[in-house]
C-alpha cells in the first residue's frame, strides 16, 4: 500500500465575509476565518479538510493562526510518510504525540477521510458505516439583536418553508431584557416553530436557575450552555431543575468530556461539534456515549 503514503500537508487561512453581522454573547462576527487543509498522497489523490473556530480565542483554545502553525510545525510532519489509507493509525499517532488541538486534528481527519472516499469512490458517510437518514432539519440563528427584525426574519423563513427551528443568541444583555426578547419571538411564532436559545456560558448559576424556569414555562425547547463549562456541579444542579432540556456545548472539548458529562448527569443534550471532538470519527464516539446515556 506504499503508493498511498502521505506526501505533503498544507494549511491555508481563508477569510470569508458573513452575509450579516452575527452577534454572540462573547463576540460579533463580521467575517469567518477558515483553515483549509490539503493532504496530498502518493497515488495523486488530494484530501481536503477544514478547521474552523469562531471569535478569535473567545470560543475555544485554538485560533486559525495557531491551527495553521501547529499543523505546519508539529502535526503535519508526524503524518508525512504515513499510510493515508489507515486513518485509525494516523489519528492514533497524532493523539499520542499531541495533546488537545482538536480543531487542527479534526481538519486533518476530515482530509484523510475525504482522500479515502475519493480513493474508493465512496461518500464519507459510507466509509463510517453508512448513513441512517437522508435529511436533517437545519436551525436558523436569529442574531440581529433586534426583536422586531428577528421576528420578521423568522416569519420570512417560515413563509418560504426554509426553516422552522430558530436559535437565539442571548447572554450579552441584562437577563430580563433577554427573556423579554425570547418570549416575544416565541409568542409571535407560536406552535409553527421551535425556538431555542444559546447563552454561551454568560449566566451565573442563580441567574440560570430563574431564567431556565421562565424559558421552559414559555415553551422554549432547548437551552444551550447557560453557565460556565468549569462549573460542573452547577451544571448538574441546573439540569435537574430546568423544565427545558439543557444542551452542553462549550463543556465538550473532547470525547472524554462527553463521557464525564454523561456520567455526572450534567446535561440532557449534547452539541455534536465535529471540530471540538477532533474529527468526524471522534464525534461519532461522543454520539455513542450520548446514546448509551
Amino acid at each position: 500500500m506504499s503508493h498511498t503514503l502521505i506526501e505533503s500537508i498544507d494549511a491555508v487561512i481563508v477569510d470569508l465575509p458573513t452575509i450579516r453581522p452575527h452577534k454572540l454573547a462573547m463576540h460579533t462576527m463580521q467575517q469567518q476565518t477558515l483553515v483549509i487543509i490539503r493532504v496530498r498522497c502518493g497515488d495523486g489523490i488530494e484530501g481536503i479538510g477544514e478547521s474552523t473556530t469562531i471569535g478569535g480565542l473567545a470560543y475555544g483554545n485554538e485560533s486559525p493562526e495557531s491551527i495553521k502553525t501547529n499543523i505546519d510545525s508539529h502535526l503535519g510532519p508526524l503524518l508525512v510518510g504515513q499510510d493515508a489509507a489507515n486513518i485509525n493509525a494516523a489519528m492514533l499517532r497524532l493523539g499520542k504525540a499531541a495533546k488537545g488541538n482538536t480543531f487542527a486534528k479534526s481538519g486533518l481527519e476530515s482530509a484523510l477521510l475525504d482522500a479515502q472516499g475519493k480513493r474508493l469512490g465512496l461518500p464519507v458517510s459510507e466509509l463510517l458505516g453508512g448513513r441512517v437518514r437522508d435529511s436533517l432539519e437545519v436551525a436558523w440563528t436569529l442574531a440581529s439583536g433586534d426583536t422586531a427584525r428577528d421576528i420578521a426574519e423568522a416569519e420570512q423563513m417560515l413563509d418560504i418553508r426554509r426553516h422552522r427551528l430558530f436559535k437565539l443568541k442571548i447572554g450579552a444583555n441584562e437577563v430580563s431584557a433577554d427573556l423579554k426578547h425570547v418570549i416575544a419571538i416565541k409568542k409571535a411564532l407560536g406552535e409553527r416553530a421551535s425556538v431555542r436559545v444559546d447563552v454561551n456560558q454568560y449566566w451565573d448559576e442563580s441567574q440560570a436557575i430563574r431564567a431556565c424556569q421562565v424559558l421552559g414555562d414559555n415553551g422554549i425547547d432547548l437551552i444551550e450552555q447557560p453557565i460556565s463549562r468549569i462549573n460542573r456541579a452547577g451544571q448538574v444542579r441546573l439540569n435537574q431543575r430546568s423544565p427545558a432540556p439543557i444542551m452542553a456545548d462549550e463543556s465538550i472539548e473532547s470525547v472524554e468530556d462527553a463521557f464525564n458529562l454523561a456520567a455526572d448527569g450534567a446535561a440532557s443534550v449534547f452539541a455534536l461539534k465535529i471540530t471540538k471532538n477532533g474529527g468526524p470519527r471522534a464525534v461519532l464516539r461522543t454520539a455513542q456515549i450520548a446514546e448509551a446515556a
